[in-house]
């Protein structure tokens, strides 16, 4: 009989420090972002906007890319107070380091757009036939994800008339 107790014993503290051990396995895995990366996320969320409203009409722009990490503080600087801003196709190539743009295919412009601050997920431009532009980015993931400015040059055909920013985690 007090081998059936000693054994009962064992396994009830065996469960014991299981259960506490999943538990700190489980609330590990979302920790909160160091401080370099809190001030990244929150330089970011000042350019997230409401989302956009209406009929689903957007269609994807296709000629675009982002900003090179060697001039990502010039053009956040250019995009400090618009959300938009006209450039020339040198300029563009400046700060894509892209040879993709051609005045015969459109304007340039600078955009806001926000993503993860790893770049695992893209950034998806899209426009709108009067002109609306939606940069939405996002992640997948059940802790939060910080958010990074990484603003686009895409050539359009006519001006933006607004430019709407979106970050969205999916935790599914």
């Amino acid at each position: 009989m007090r081998k059936d107790t000693i054994l009962a014993a064992c396994l009830s503290i065996s469960a014991l420090w299981g259960g506490v051990l999943l538990l700190f396995v489980a609330s590990g895995c979302c920790k909160p972002f160091d401080p370099s990366t809190k001030q990244e996320n929150e330089e970011a969320r000042v350019w997230v906007t409401e989302g956009w409203r209406g009929v689903y009409d957007w269609k994807e722009i296709t000629l675009w890319r982002s900003v090179s990490e060697s001039r990502l503080s010039r053009a956040r600087t250019l995009l400090q107070t618009n959300s938009v801003v006209q450039v020339t196709i040198e300029e563009a190539r400046d700060l894509t380091g892209e040879f993709i743009f051609d005045e015969s295919k459109g304007k340039t412009y600078l955009l806001r757009a926000v993503g993860d601050a790893n770049g695992t997920f893209p950034v998806e431009p899209s426009v709108r036939p009067n002109g609306d532009i939606w940069t939405g980015g996002g992640a997948n993931s059940k802790c939060p994800v910080p958010m990074r400015r990484r603003p686009i040059v895409a050539q359009l055909e006519k001006a933006p008339a607004n430019v709407y920013v979106t970050f969205y985690v999916n935790s599914d």
